[in-house]
């Protein structure tokens, strides 16, 4: 059986069935490699499931299964004198950073502290003056050119 590709022209491929398998065991130790057209033959032999070897039945799930996970210790337990928490062991802590993790940073703020900056911060922006060429979001505003609208194409 040869087979074709979408365009009706042959892939190179065949499919040859022996009847006995001593034929098809001499035809791949012959042919194999055989140069066809300039191009060596690959010749592989492929049985059918009544002929392969039977597969090994898998393990049972128990027997697959490694329970080798360290129990945790109970709470109760008591601490060796020696134990230190954390990496690096002992002469790592520095001041109040080691303790809590938090020096120098100020306390987080609360929703109503937050609420009272965004108020101040939107009526000074608002009561900024205009005539100083900022706009209230910051930008700069173009001049005036006399009232005179100009378009993209007038500018350049």
């Amino acid at each position: 059986m040869l087979t074709y590709n979408q365009n009706g022209t042959s892939r190179g491929i065949a499919s040859i069935v022996f009847s006995k398998p001593e034929t098809a065991a001499k035809a791949a130790k012959d042919l194999n490699g055989l140069l066809v057209d300039g191009r060596p033959m690959k010749i592989e032999v492929v049985v059918d499931a009544s002929s392969a070897p039977n597969v090994p039945a898998p393990k049972p799930l128990g027997e697959r299964v490694v329970q080798n996970k360290p129990q945790p210790k109970p709470a109760t337990a008591t601490k060796t004198a020696g134990a230190t928490r954390g990496r690096g062991g002992r002469g790592r802590r520095r001041g109040a950073a080691a303790a809590g993790g938090r020096a120098n940073r100020p306390k987080p703020k609360t929703a109503e502290e937050l609420d009272a900056e965004m108020v101040d911060y939107f009526q000074s922006t608002e009561n900024s003056n205009p005539a100083e060429g900022a706009a209230p979001n910051g930008n700069v505003q173009p001049a005036a050119n006399g009232g005179e609208d100009m378009g993209m194409a007038e500018i350049s």
